[in-house]
């Protein structure tokens, strides 16, 4: 029974080591207003492409907009800055499904970077309290339009 119970309890820790899925929220009510908005920084912030591949190598990969301090690890692939004043523009809304011992839901948009063509045709994340903490909006989305096409 002690060894079940460590066993499931190892398990249980290990959980937050592994590949997460995520699923589309943006059509959510609690989710749709981002969707199509735009978004200036407000604080010098980096771009880390970081890798989803167990033995960190550059493929698969994504690339996340990180306030400072940010981070380090044999994850990072590469960092660019980010400036204070470039702009996003919200493309779809993200969940993480099986997240499964965080405390609040794991939620990140999926922008296009406006302000640089740097990061044109990549998939760029933002932690969506990124948003209110070192963004401002500029537009807001239509009211109505939860298209991530946009």
């Amino acid at each position: 029974m002690k060894i079940r119970l460590a066993a499931l309890l190892a398990m249980f820790l290990l959980a937050g080591c592994y590949m997460v899925s995520y699923e589309d929220v943006s059509r959510d009510p609690k989710y749709a207003s981002y969707v199509g908005a735009e978004y200036r920084t407000t604080a010098d912030m980096t771009v880390y492409r970081v890798s989803m591949d167990q033995n960190y190598g550059p493929s698969p990969s994504v690339y996340m907009i990180v306030p400072p301090p940010g981070f380090d690890g044999p994850e990072v692939i590469s960092t660019a800055r980010f400036p204070e004043g470039s702009t996003v523009k919200i493309l779809t809304i993200q969940r993480c499904t099986d997240c499964f011992l965080d405390t609040e839901p794991r939620v990140h948009a999926t922008v296009r970077v406006t302000s640089t063509t740097q990061f044109d045709d990549l998939e760029v994340r933002a932690d969506l309290g990124l948003l209110s903490s070192h963004m401002q909006a500029m537009r807001r989305a239509d009211p109505g339009s939860t298209s991530p096409s946009q």
